[in-house]
């Protein structure tokens, strides 16, 4: 397979690139996901389930609220930067970046202001009347995000390397600090200042990266206003309110599934789902390096109209990562109980089922890793938006039955359904797509 995507030259400087690139970010995930395991299994010895649940509720509460209100660009700025830095247009990429810092700040302090002021009336509703000044707290963190600008401008220089040891320092020390955290005793409150104090400086430093690299890498120029970049790149605003729309809809039910199910079921079974999604995100962080290599190839592919290159490298990757995604889930499924017991101690030995269960469906969601990316490459952000939509409204209509029926298990068994039925239908879509755009070129 790996033969067939570099079949000539060119295609072989893409497959070393792609590979390059998969290697530092994958690298990087492998030690955020185990740090954040380890962040994870010293939370939960130093708290307990019903605790674990407080810090669970609070975090998301913040994530929740960024999702809807701080709507990110990096994906609409890849898509028409990789076509200015295709055309040598250094003016319209750096105007393009100038948009994107706009957007970070001004919806991040919007997302702090709003999570602030609504924590009051949230608190009751999520029973946390107690708490609502570790709301508050994490609200506080949302008002410095200016990641997505800086990931953007990372992935399109190829700086991939950069941006993967920030992240791996980042979350060793934040494991680090867990751990001191967990062994001085630490409460629910000291473990939402952690995640406050490191989500700021997530959102910051890649920024920051992200414009040393653009200066070193680019002669000094003038840039536009940032209202010139939506004039001069048509279907930039459709693309960040489709493509964010898309994030918002299949983040719904990643975010609000804890909360409602907190009005369902015990704390306890709150904190078992809690260490279920978490052992699932570390699994998709996995994943993400795919995505995050392919993106920038597959946008320089469908800028240049080159549809025949842009079908290999879609449906080759998949496959390849297909492959060693059943390599890899395969054993952890067989292992499951030990390994939850092994990581979080015998307390949660009941949370294996519900853990298994979030892993296969992760799993799923992890086959097309790649659909996306190439979806949005080829102009399919409408379709994307409305897949999206009526997956988020079926998982809604079947959470609630499944969740009274089968608790935290039920909960966990929506999300695999739902990503079963996504996954089928986004592969149709995008197999649409490219036909018609082979058709379009001949």
């Amino acid at each position: 397979m790996i033969r067939r995507l570099s079949s000539s030259p060119e295609d072989q400087k893409v497959v070393v690139r792609i590979l390059r690139n998969v290697s530092w970010v994958f690298s990087s995930q492998v030690v955020t996901s185990l740090s954040g395991l380890v962040s994870m299994a010293a939370a939960a010895r130093a708290l307990g389930a019903e605790s674990v649940a407080i810090v669970a509720l609070v975090e998301a509460y913040m994530r929740l609220a960024s999702l809807f209100i701080h709507l990110e660009p990096w994906q609409a700025v890849m898509r028409f930067g990789s076509e200015a830095l295709e055309r040598g247009d250094t003016r319209r990429f750096r105007t393009l970046i100038g948009f994107s810092t706009i957007v970070d700040v001004v919806l991040g302090l919007m997302a702090a202001l709003l999570a602030f002021a609504l924590a009051g009336l949230v608190a009751p509703w999520l029973n946390l009347e107690e708490h609502i000044e570790l709301l508050q707290i994490a609200s506080l963190a949302l008002a410095v995000s200016l990641r997505p600008t800086g990931i953007a401008v990372l992935r399109l220089f190829d700086r991939f390397d950069k941006l993967a040891r920030l992240d791996a320092a980042t979350a060793i020390v934040r494991a680090i600090v867990s751990v001191i955290v967990a062994a001085l005793g630490g409460g629910p409150a000291a473990f939402v200042g952690v995640i406050v104090v490191f989500s700021v400086a997530d959102g910051a430093l890649a920024y920051i990266l992200g414009r040393r690299v653009m200066a070193d890498q680019l002669l000094p120029e003038r840039a536009d206003s940032p209202l010139q970049a939506i004039r001069e790149n048509p279907g930039l605003l459709r693309m960040f309110f489709n493509s964010n729309a898309a994030v918002i809809l299949r983040q719904a039910t990643q975010r609000l599934d804890v909360i409602l199910l907190a009005t369902i079921v015990s704390p306890t079974a709150v904190g078992y789902y809690h260490i279920a999604k978490r052992s699932a995100l570390a699994g998709l962080r996995l994943g993400r390096p795919l995505a995050q290599a392919i993106y920038p190839e597959l946008a320089r592919f469908a800028a240049a109209r080159d549809e025949g290159r842009l079908s290999r490298f879609i449906f080759g990757m998949s496959g390849i990562f297909f492959l060693l995604l059943v390599i890899v889930v395969t054993p952890v499924l067989i292992w499951i109980e030990p390994i939850i017991v092994l990581i979080f101690t015998e307390d949660f030995r009941e949370a294996a089922l519900v853990v298994g269960i979030q892993v296969s469906a992760s799993a799923v969601l992890l086959a097309g890793v790649a659909i996306v990316p190439a979806l949005l490459s080829t102009d399919q952000d409408v379709s994307l938006v409305l897949l999206r939509l009526s997956v988020t409204v079926l998982f809604f209509a079947v959470f609630w039955p499944m969740t009274v029926q089968f608790g935290a298990e039920g909960a966990a068994a929506t999300h695999l359904l739902c990503n079963l039925i996504w996954l089928v239908s986004a592969g149709f879509i995008l197999r649409s797509a490219l036909a018609r755009r082979v058709m379009g070129t001949t």
